[in-house]
């Protein structure tokens, strides 16, 4: 599988763009659910949350005439997207 990062790839949805600083929200009603989620949670120590750690969360759509598009959101914002073609 090859995979392409490019700040400028934005999934195209049945109710819009993807755009970096989206909602998971936002991208939930532009594209629906994905067909994969996992969520990291930040990291604790003694049961406290790490100064300065947040929640990330990957999500995958696809495949899509041969491709996934691999979502990545920091604390609550798309901050990545990537294509990943299958040869």
């Amino acid at each position: 599988m090859l995979s392409v990062a490019n700040p400028v790839i934005a999934m195209r949805c049945q109710d819009g763009l993807t755009a970096n600083g989206d909602t998971p929200e936002q991208v939930l009603r532009k594209c629906g659910a994905p067909a994969s989620r996992v969520i990291e949670l930040p990291q604790r120590r003694g049961g406290h949350v790490i100064e300065g750690a947040v929640t990330v969360e990957r999500w995958v759509y696809g495949p899509r005439y041969g491709a996934r598009y691999l979502l990545r959101f920091v604390a609550g914002k798309l901050v990545d997207e990537r294509l990943a073609l299958s040869p």
